[in-house]
């Protein structure tokens, strides 16, 4: 299948289903890192997803009365290349604002060794609280 194809698709599931946030591992954490994720009641809809980019799959505790329901999560640098790919396909203002967001700042705000300048820590502060205004 063509891989502008695949994108679209994908596109069209995040903007309808999908969340894309930012999140800490542990309350103590500083910073957050981001993730992109999709619940449904279609188990085949989320393996597309974790054929194509990785990521793992869930189930959702849900009402005895209720369908069962999975949840497809994927973090960190994968959510970059995701969202880079996507984001030309995306639609829904506030997930095109995010994605922007991420891909546009979120590699040169983090160092790879994890030392923060006063200055770059700054920046990554103000680049969260934009992130959750919209």
């Amino acid at each position: 299948m063509d891989k502008q194809i695949i994108y679209a698709y994908t596109a069209g599931i995040i903007d309808g289903e999908g969340t894309i946030t930012l999140t800490k591992i542990h309350s103590s954490n500083e910073f957050r890192y981001p993730v992109v994720s999709v619940s449904s009641t279609t188990y085949s809809f989320l393996e597309y997803l974790k054929l194509h980019f990785g990521g793992t799959i869930t189930p959702i505790k849900v009402k005895s009365n209720c369908k069962p329901a999975w949840h497809w999560v994927l973090r960190g640098n994968k959510v970059i290349s995701l969202l880079s790919n996507i984001r030309p396909y995306l639609l829904e203002p506030n997930k095109l604002y995010r994605a922007n967001l991420i891909v546009d700042n979120y590699t040169k705000l983090t160092p790879r060794n994890g030392k923060y300048t006063d200055e770059l820590r700054k920046a990554k502060h103000d680049f969260e609280n934009n992130f959750f205004l919209n």
